[in-house]
């Protein structure tokens, strides 16, 4: 059980900061030498994080729900935005299924990924500030950061990492990168649970304590995650998000390597 928690901090930790939570969940998983479906595992730890952000985030998300009906042009343009970045991540991930879910078992694709996590953060330093945001937002922003989306596909990748590191490239003011990266999480990562856990329950036959540990994990990465966000927020206003690559840089290669060992 304490596996479950620890993973579930880990988990809703490092799901907001840019340090790859899948990635993470991969290399302690082999630590723990905990056995089983990942994607399930991950699936459900994801869906804690997702809490996160519905929570924090929950009067932009009913803003954009009610632009279905009489919403703003803002909130509706929000909506189109949201729409056409995710394209990107549903074609790839239904595609490249099989590719994905194996990547999940290497160590290897871990390492790799953190080590290319850890470049974009530093490309940071390269980028100015601008103030684009909601009333200046359009396809032009959301596509380049729906396909950064795509990368964070595989473990070591960080998905807040290229996607805030994206809207930032593309001009948006660090607030709201920071923003529509989180909400972008939100159909990701609900479609990963409608096909992975759906899957694993119907398919698993898992003792009432596994069961019991998939609650708690969840549990706790979705509290973990509320304050990674507030706490990444504080650290993107500061202009310091580009320093998480000394993190990421000498642990993918520690990671890589170990893969060979």
């Amino acid at each position: 059980m304490f596996r479950y928690v620890a993973l579930g901090f880990i988990q809703g930790l490092t799901e907001f900061l840019p340090i790859s939570s899948s990635g993470h969940l991969v290399i302690f998983q082999d630590i723990f030498g905990m056995e089983g479906p990942r994607t399930l595992l991950s699936a459900l730890l994801h869906f804690g994080t997702l809490l996160s952000v519905l929570f924090l985030f929950r009067k932009r998300i009913w803003g954009i729900v009610r632009s279905l009906v009489n919403g703003s042009r803002e909130e509706r343009s929000y909506l189109v935005n949201l729409i056409i970045a995710t394209v990107p991540i549903v074609i790839v991930g239904l595609v490249a299924k099989g590719w994905i879910e194996a990547s999940f078992d290497s160590t290897r694709v871990t390492g790799v990924g953190l080590i290319i996590t850890g470049a974009i953060l530093v490309s940071l330093r390269y980028v100015k500030r601008s103030h684009k945001n909601l009333n200046t937002f359009s396809w032009k922003e959301s596509i380049p950061i729906g396909l950064a989306q795509v990368g964070a596909l595989f473990p070591g990748i960080s998905r807040s990492g290229v996607t805030i590191s994206a809207g930032l490239v593309k001009g948006l003011e660090p607030d709201f990168a920071a923003e529509f990266s989180f909400i972008l999480m939100v159909p990701a990562v609900l479609g990963a649970n409608v096909l992975k856990v759906g899957e694993g329950f119907l398919g698993a036959s898992g003792s009432s304590i596994e069961l019991w540990g998939y609650v708690l994990g969840t549990v706790t990465s979705a509290i973990t995650g509320m304050i990674a966000i507030k706490l990444l927020l504080k650290i993107i206003r500061q202009g310091k998000l580009g320093r998480f690559s000394y993190y990421c840089l000498p642990l993918g290669a520690a990671v890589t390597i170990w893969s060979f060992l």
